[in-house]
C-alpha cells in the first residue's frame, strides 16, 4: 500500500505554500498599482513607502517559487505587476528603464511588465499635459518609441507577448494624438492673444 501519511502531509505543505504564493502575489499587484498612481499625482515619497513593502513581498515571492517552482504560473503575473511599478518608478526618479537583472525577474515577466509600463508612462504623460509640461510628454513619446522598436526585434512567438508589443504601439498612437492637440492649443493661444490685441488697438 501506499504511504498515505508522507503523502497527506506533503499534499497539506503544497497546499499552503499555493495559497501563500497567490495570496503574496495579490498583495503585490494592490502595491504595484498604489506605487503607480503615486507616481502619477507626483507624490514620490509615497510611492518610495510602497516600493519598499512591494520589494520586501517580491522577494518573498521569488524565494517560494525558486523552492517550489511548480507554482511559478500562479507568481508571473505579480512579478510583471512588479516590472510595471518599478520600471515607472526607476523612469520617473532616475530617467532610466532598469534592466531584467537589476530587477530579478526573468525575461516573460519583464517584458510584459515593460509593455505595460508604456501604459502608465501615457497617463503620466497626459497627467503632465494639463500642467503644460509638454517637454514630459515629447521624452516620454521617445522612449516608449524606442522600446517598442527593441521589443519588436526580439520576435516574440508567443501570441500573448505578442499582443503586449501591439499594445505599446496602440499606446504610442494615442499619446501622439494627444500631444498633437496639446501642441494645437499652444499655437492657438499666442495667436488668439495677437489677435485680441490688434482688436484692442484699432478700437483705441
Amino acid at each position: 500500500m501506499i504511504d498515505t501519511e508522507t503523502l497527506k502531509a506533503r499534499l497539506r505543505e503544497l497546499e499552503e505554500v499555493k495559497d501563500e504564493v497567490i495570496e503574496t502575489g495579490v498583495r503585490v499587484n494592490r502595491l504595484s498599482k498604489s506605487v503607480i498612481y503615486s507616481l502619477i499625482r507626483g507624490d514620490v515619497e509615497t510611492a518610495r513607502k510602497y516600493i519598499g513593502e512591494m520589494q520586501e513581498l517580491t522577494s518573498k515571492l521569488r524565494d517560494l517559487i525558486a523552492r517550489y517552482p511548480m507554482y511559478y504560473n500562479n507568481a508571473v503575473i505579480s512579478l510583471q505587476e512588479y516590472v510595471e511599478a518599478m520600471t515607472m518608478w526607476f523612469f520617473i526618479t532616475e530617467n532610466r528603464i532598469p534592466s531584467p537583472g537589476e530587477l530579478g525577474v526573468d525575461a516573460e515577466p519583464y517584458i510584459n511588465g515593460i509593455a505595460d509600463f508604456t501604459g502608465e508612462l501615457s497617463r503620466k504623460a497626459t497627467e503632465e499635459m494639463i500642467r503644460n509640461n509638454l517637454d514630459f510628454a515629447l521624452r516620454a513619446k521617445q522612449v516608449m518609441e524606442e522600446l517598442y522598436l527593441d521589443l519588436l526585434s526580439l520576435e516574440p512567438r508567443d501570441y500573448e507577448m505578442r499582443k503586449k508589443v501591439d499594445y505599446v504601439a496602440s499606446n504610442i498612437n494615442w499619446l501622439n494624438e494627444k500631444i498633437f492637440y496639446k501642441t494645437l492649443n499652444i499655437k492657438a493661444v499666442p495667436e488668439q492673444q495677437s489677435k485680441n490685441s490688434g482688436e484692442s488697438n484699432s478700437s483705441g
